[in-house]
């Protein structure tokens, strides 16, 4: 998706310190979450295709090759995760016939389908789609371990590079009122989370963790996702208003 998420929030902020020099066309594999669009600074040119083969459904030859043709005429493609891997697989297959740019994959992590194992037909999906990535990004050691021994990936080809942390940003108080609809006062101690709301998270463990504490303290869940409602549950169940 293109939903307001860790990934979504990065490349956003990436497209927006890259400045206006460069021209972006953004797909998601679930157009109806495009929350991430809203925080593109309006400086930049960006374009959301809404003619663009669609991400989901069976890698037929036909669909792949639709997909393929897409691509061209672009200077660079960056994909990410899994929901992006047909275009991946396609890049593979036709890149050398159609001329296609580069493809930088970035693959972040997993969702709860293979949170305990991996699914081996997805890591040859992944090894087969992968191989002619000029680049693979990844944000951890267990990630690069996995891309270089099960997706078999050349070291020279993957990209470890950690998910930064702007310190300076949080050597002074946040304002009170930082985020809409909620006032930080002097007493309040706050436990806070920015994260999708999604399964593989389990942010009710979280919040089952959290009724423990005494007051002051706050829990505040900044996101979106189809956990939501989940969460909220979990919070009226243990009586967090």
């Amino acid at each position: 998706t293109f939903s307001a998420g860790g990934k979504e929030l990065r490349c956003v902020q990436l497209i927006n310190a890259f400045g206006p020099g460069i021209e972006h066309h953004i797909v998601s594999a679930v157009p109806e979450r495009m929350e991430a669009a809203e925080l593109v600074s309006r400086r930049i040119s960006v374009t959301y295709p809404q003619d663009f083969p669609s991400l989901q459904g069976k890698p037929w030859p036909g669909r792949l090759h639709r997909i393929a043709r897409a691509m061209r005429g672009y200077d660079l493609v960056l994909t990410y995760n899994w929901g992006a891997m047909d275009a991946a697989m396609a890049h593979a297959l036709l890149g050398q016939h159609l001329s296609l740019p580069p493809l930088i994959h970035h693959e972040d992590g997993f969702n709860e389908d293979e949170r305990e194992r991996l699914k081996t037909s997805r890591n040859w999906f992944r090894r087969i789609g992968l191989s002619r990535a000029s680049q693979l990004i990844v944000p951890s050691e267990t990630l690069e371990k996995i891309a270089l021994e099960t997706w078999q990936i050349p070291m020279n080809r993957v990209k470890n590079i950690p998910n930064g942390i702007d310190t300076a940003a949080f050597a002074r108080p946040p304002r009170g009122n930082a985020l809409p609809g909620l006032r930080k006062e002097g007493a309040d101690r706050w436990v806070g989370t920015l994260a999708g709301l999604r399964k593989v998270k389990n942010l009710p463990a979280l919040v089952r963790a959290f009724a423990t504490l005494p007051e002051p303290w706050k829990l505040v869940i900044v996101g979106d996702g189809p956990e939501a409602e989940t969460i909220r549950a979990e919070a009226e169940r243990l009586g967090l208003g």
